[in-house]
């Protein structure tokens, strides 16, 4: 049996360089494989979709809260009972996460600035009642 010229070319073009016994390893890798397992293991790999960058505000937030200690509940919690309070107004909200408390505040008219700045507020009033200076009587 002989190979056709063409066939012959195309195998001295796509071979060229390897040393014998790296032709016999892939002649014996194209005999005992199937052609769908050899055309996935030469395809390239498929480009994964980006992964998608997080809310700008709730970076803000988990940065400015990251000295209360505690799940993200309940620092959503507290930051929502603050702005309360602080806004003269009644959230009610009940956050999962510092992200949900986001996007249900902002739902409820409050602008980013103010919710950055109502965090800020809150880990200021909290060190204030409980900071590390302790008084002797």
């Amino acid at each position: 049996m002989k190979l056709r010229d063409d066939t012959a070319k195309l195998l001295r073009t796509a071979l060229r360089g390897r040393s014998r016994a790296e032709l016999k390893r892939i002649f014996v890798a194209i005999r005992t494989h199937e052609d769908r397992v050899l055309l996935t293991a030469v395809a390239p790999p498929k480009k994964r979709a980006a992964k998608r960058k997080g809310d700008p505000l709730v970076r803000d937030l988990e940065q400015t809260l990251k000295p209360i200690l505690g799940p993200a509940a309940e620092k959503a919690d507290l930051l929502i009972e603050h702005l309360a309070k602080k806004h003269r107004r009644k959230f009610p909200i009940a956050p999962k996460g510092l992200a949900d408390a986001a996007r249900q505040l902002r739902a409820k008219n409050v602008s980013d600035d103010q919710i950055r700045a109502g965090a800020k507020s809150l880990v200021a009033h909290l060190a204030k009642l409980y900071g590390g200076q302790e008084t002797v009587v």
